[in-house]
Parts: C-alpha cells; structure tokens; sequence
C-alpha cells in the first residue's frame, strides 16, 4: 500500500488557527486543543488511501481536483500531487459554499 506524505498549508494552518480561536473565546481552551487535535489526527490518516475520498464540487477547479474529509462538523479539503496529500483549508460545514469558491486555496 502507498503511504502519501500529509503537509497542511499555511493557508490551512490560519483556518486551523481561526477554528481554535473561536471555540477558546465561545467554549473552552481545552475544547479548543481537543477540538485541533482531532482535525490533525484525520488529516494524518490522510496518508493512506487519499483517493478513497470524494471530489469536493465547489472547491474543484478544471485544473485541479480537491477532495474531503470530514471531522465532526469541519472539512478537511485536500489536493493529491504525486507521493503527497496537501490540505489546503479547513472549513466548518455550515459556512455556505460560495466561501470555497471566493478563497484562493492553492500554492502549489
């Protein structure tokens, strides 16, 4: 079995920022790590079997296709190059779709 390499983005890694920030100021720090640790450790299993995910329909372009997973109520969006899986944004399920297609996810 293939084992791909799992890098977050920077772009990635401020939605991550942004999620921990608001829970830590609605709820709770701890909820807020528990929260971060959950979405790092779906992101890690990203690194078998990648392809066995679905195509994410608004944030797929012609050029590139962007697949997702999900942790509670946030997608992990992600884009296979090669011997590698990036996470280019995490996204709570209720933010309306429009917000894929506005945000520039790639920098690759």
């Amino acid at each position: 079995m293939k084992i791909y390499e799992v890098i977050v983005s920077d772009l990635a890694k401020l939605d991550l920022q942004d999620i921990v920030s608001y829970i830590s100021q609605r709820d709770s720090h701890a909820r807020a790590k528990h929260v971060e640790h959950g979405i790092l450790s779906k992101a890690k299993v990203l690194s078998r079997f990648p392809e066995g995910y679905p195509k994410d329909p608004y944030a797929s372009t012609e050029t590139q296709i962007v697949r997702f997973a999900i942790k509670w109520k946030y997608k992990i969006l992600f884009v296979i190059e090669n011997d590698m899986v990036q996470v280019v944004g995490i996204f709570h399920t209720a933010q309306t779709p429009e917000k894929l297609t506005s945000k520039k996810l790639f920098t690759i």
